[in-house]
């Protein structure tokens, strides 16, 4: 196999420092045991929730669960704990950062906005068993390749590359780099056209040509770790296309998770623990803006996994309206990065005022009223009329001067 003996060295160093008797290669199609001591390779998208299961916490003693990290730049570092039972939590440094943003439910990690810095091992323990490890790529959402199938337009081509010789032991091998798609979401809104998407990671299998062909496959920014060397860069990918449901039941039920030949990440990562990201209760918010101001309007709860539309009074709102109103200048526009999940108006003008709302999962969440200061009077107007007012009483005055002056000399006259 390519890469064997760099293969053998990375399974020795995660044995010695971390306690794991075997590294786990994810097959592209088969369902990955993250429990236990051999860590799943996974992927995400920053900017974006992270959630790690730990399958097992829910049999360890009560209080005993904590969360380790491991930077994979450092590999003879120790694993250092940033998250834990009653609030334990790293005080300083990237380690205090990231447990900051860290939640812990039954036992499971949700980690907020999740940073490509934040890449690396995470291990679930309880005492001095491991639960459960991941090897985490957090891929770089502000790269993020946007397709829409209703403007035509395409996702990325695989690509394959032949590794410089001598780059790693086996030189010459073959590495291919292609999308992991997860599967399409529900559509984001029933008795009307909306749409749906799917999210696709960057991965690389050394050896393969195809999908069909067995190799080591890992996400990009692991496989570089790896081997040691920078891949040509790929972006992962956001894939969006139209759609219509009738409203028979609610979206986001369980049996979309369930779906077979679901990804390793998907089902890991999209499982009951990022319900407790969605909020309970509605928020409600007046926003009062100046004319031609910025803002941005974020839907509590939304995120790239997750079905997330919006509605500007009864009117729904779909992105590729929007991305065809782009083509014309327009100055509405959902982000990339959140797969929508934050509606940006630049330049706001007198007619964007009104009710903007947003749901998650097809359960409303918010609702933004839109409106804007009161102009302020016109200066100029007012110092022109300061400026031309005595003018006006002047000639006012003098006008009705000559209109009685007339008047007398007209009477003198007629008196005559």
């Amino acid at each position: 196999m390519c890469g064997h003996s760099s293969l053998l060295l990375t399974m020795g160093l995660l044995t010695l420092l971390c306690g794991l008797p075997r590294f786990l290669r994810q097959d592209n199609g088969g369902e990955a045991d993250c429990s236990g001591s051999a860590p799943c390779s996974l992927a995400f998208l920053s900017h974006n929730p992270l959630s790690l299961p730990c399958p097992t916490a829910s049999e360890a003693e009560e209080g005993t669960v904590y969360w380790q990290y491991l930077d994979l730049k450092q590999p003879h570092a120790e694993p250092r704990t940033f998250a834990g039972p009653q609030g334990l939590r790293a005080n300083r440094g990237p380690l205090g950062k990231l447990g900051s943003r860290s939640t812990l439910r039954g036992g499971s990690l949700i980690l907020s906005q999740a940073q490509t810095s934040e890449s690396g091992l995470y291990i679930c323990r309880s005492g001095s068993t491991t639960l459960a490890a991941y090897r985490v790529d957090v891929q770089d959402s502000s790269l993020l390749h946007v397709s829409h199938r209703g403007l035509g337009q395409s996702t990325l081509v695989n690509r394959s590359l032949r590794l410089s010789p001598g780059s790693v032991p086996g030189s010459g091998c073959t590495v291919w780099l292609h999308t992991r798609w997860g599967p399409w979401q529900d559509c984001d809104r029933c008795g009307a056209v909306g749409e749906r998407k799917r999210v696709g990671f960057c991965y690389a299998t050394l050896g393969g040509v195809d999908e069909e062909e067995e190799g080591d496959t890992l996400p990009c920014g692991l496989m570089e770790y790896h081997l040691g060397q920078a891949l040509p860069r790929r972006s992962a990918e956001l894939q969006l296309e139209t759609c219509r449901r009738a409203c028979e039941r609610e979206v986001g039920s369980a049996d979309t998770l369930e779906m077979a030949g679901a990804e390793d990440w998907w089902r890991w990562s999209q499982g009951t623990a990022l319900d407790g990201l969605e909020p309970r209760s509605l928020l409600m918010e007046f926003v009062l803006l100046h004319v031609r101001e910025d803002v941005r309007l974020t839907c509590p709860g939304a995120s790239v996994y997750t079905p997330a539309s919006w509605q500007r009074g009864s009117t729904p709102i779909t992105r590729l309206e929007l991305l065809r109103a782009e083509g014309s200048n327009g100055n509405h526009w959902l982000d990339d990065e959140t797969g929508g999940g934050v509606y940006h108006i630049n330049r706001v003008q007198p007619s964007d005022r009104g009710v903007y709302r947003c749901w998650v999962g097809g359960r409303k969440v918010a609702t933004f009223h839109l409106a804007l200061h009161k102009p302020p009077p016109n200066l100029r107007r007012i110092a022109r009329l300061l400026v031309c007012g005595p003018k006006i009483l002047v000639t006012s005055c003098a006008l009705v001067f000559v209109i009685i002056a007339l008047a007398e000399m007209l009477r003198s006259i007629w008196c005559e």
